[in-house]
């Protein structure tokens, strides 16, 4: 009877310890190095062994795993991924460590603790919208938000990419961890320097500087719908006398303007020059206007604008598209770099874009502002302003 006894207390003990075992496995693993032989990657994803034996791997459903007490390893199934699929054998594991081995190669994984984690991030000093200073030309804007999230956004010339991860601050080592595909800084960073409107880390070697982005720029969304708009204006656009508009414009040798697209995810704008000579045939009752883009690297003729000769002979918001439908919304003074005008303001639709226009009453074909926004393909919001800059 006694032997039974001490029989029954091994078998509950040992179920005990494997239950243990299997619930210091339970949650999130940060992936932090892995060493096959002399080599050593740090990945850093993060690995989520939920509690109904489903695997996520940042963010994404990658196969199921199951624990082997009998072997003490972790069993991983994935049609994901083949990396995710075979035996883990435990090394060790705490409730803050878990080290495993698989085929030829060890890995280290660090327990994550959300709670922790948005306590140091919060009193970090890093959350906000930051201009990484580099000697390129590229635009780099890192968003920084609570409780985890991070948006990096590289804006070129003829094109933009956005990332998007979480990341998490170490007070006490004086580190930052970015999780994503950033490339840039990937990984742990060493925190050099961080204040109200600065900050320099150091990922493997490089520096890495960024000053907080303190735009206060308003942005007005455009928020009516083609139910708001009459199917057709019941006021036209100020500019209905061609003669007029000729008489103006044959005393205008160029248009400047400041264009601002907005940065995805972020309330900052990467700006290039617009500009357009002006040429009037006052004879053939003919007015064209070449269109420039002029960034840091090129000048670009994107489009040209004729009227006369027929072409655009109805269009009374040239050298702009008729918006259909529009709405004649109001009159007011507005300021831009150029001055302040008086402006007739107008809602309208080209095409699925969302437009406003501010056209300046008493100088036909001179815009003070224009707003254009849309949804791309991708469901992000396309927004751009433009501003004039100069008459000349």
């Amino acid at each position: 009877m006694k032997n039974y006894k001490l029989t029954f207390l091994f078998l509950l003990f040992s179920i005990m310890l494997c239950v243990a075992q299997e619930d210091k496995i339970i949650g999130e693993w940060l992936l932090t190095k892995v060493e096959v032989g002399d080599k050593i990657e740090q990945p850093y994803y993060i690995t989520n062994f939920s509690k109904n034996g489903h695997m996520i791997v940042m963010g994404m459903g990658a196969g199921t795993w199951e624990f082997d007490k009998k072997a003490n390893k972790i069993v991983m199934k994935s049609e994901l991924d083949k990396d995710f699929n075979g035996d883990n054998s435990i090394i060790s594991i705490s409730n803050k460590e878990l080290v495993v081995t698989k085929d030829e190669a060890k890995l280290y994984y660090l327990k994550v603790d959300q709670k922790n984690i948005e306590s140091e991030n919060k009193a970090s000093g890093f959350v906000g919208e930051w201009k990484l200073i580099n000697e390129t030309n590229q635009t780099q804007l890192l968003k920084i938000e609570l409780p985890n999230l991070f948006t990096f956004n590289e804006i070129l010339e003829v094109s933009s990419t956005t990332t998007t991860g979480t990341w998490m601050y170490n007070s006490k080592e004086k580190k930052v961890i970015f999780i994503g595909r950033t490339r840039l800084f990937d990984g742990e960073s060493t925190v050099k320097e961080i204040s109200e409107n600065k900050f320099i880390i150091d990922h493997n070697g490089l520096e890495i500087m960024g000053e907080k982005n303190t735009s206060n720029v308003t942005i007005e969304r455009l928020n009516f719908t083609f139910e708001d708009l009459p199917e057709e204006s019941t006021e036209d656009s100020p500019w209905t006398d061609f003669d007029v508009l000729l008489n103006k414009l044959s005393n205008v040798k160029h248009l400047k303007y400041k264009q601002g697209r907005l940065i995805n995810g972020t309330n900052s704008f990467v700006y290039s020059t617009l500009l357009s000579t002006v040429k009037v045939n006052s004879n053939d009752r003919r007015v064209h206007l070449n269109n420039f883009s002029i960034t840091q690297n090129d000048t670009l003729q994107y489009s040209e604008s004729v009227k006369g000769y027929l072409y655009n002979e109805y269009n009374n918001f040239f050298p702009q598209e008729e918006p259909y439908p529009f709405k004649v919304i109001n009159t007011e003074p507005v300021t831009v770099a150029a001055g302040t005008f008086n402006c007739k303001i107008v809602e309208g639709f080209e095409g699925d874009s969302k437009i406003k226009f501010w056209m300046i009453i008493d100088q036909p074909g001179v815009y003070a502002k224009i707003i254009r926004e849309e949804i791309d393909p991708f469901g992000d919001l396309d927004y751009l302003v433009i501003e004039l800059e100069e008459i000349k």
